[in-house]
């Protein structure tokens, strides 16, 4: 699963050198793999993609290839941001949702 994930990302960014790609097995759910994307910053728009389309379609072809497998997998694209940051961030969302 991480080679083709590998080869997936490497196809699309500008930045190929910059990319790892981390695989562990999940603590709480035994079976499932994790694959965390880590990406240049300025590839992770164009791993996003609009609206997410981007990454949900690379996810929807490693969970195809696990299936195919008998496995079970996880794509998760790496955020650098500190959890505190993140909080942040949803809160002054919330507050600008009730403007609105």
């Amino acid at each position: 699963m991480k080679e083709l994930l590998e080869h997936i990302v490497k196809s699309i960014v500008n930045y190929p050198d910059d990319i790892s790609i981390d695989e562990r097995e999940s603590v709480d759910f035994p079976g499932l793999t994790i694959l965390t994307i880590d990406v240049n910053e300025n590839d992770k728009g164009v791993i996003i993609g609009r609206k997410g389309r981007t990454i949900n379609s690379i996810r929807d072809i490693i969970t195809i290839s696990a299936i195919r497998n008998n496995k079970r997998v996880r794509v998760i694209l790496k955020d650098d941001r500190p959890a505190h940051e993140s909080e942040q961030v949803t809160q002054e969302e919330d507050m600008l949702g009730d403007e609105i």
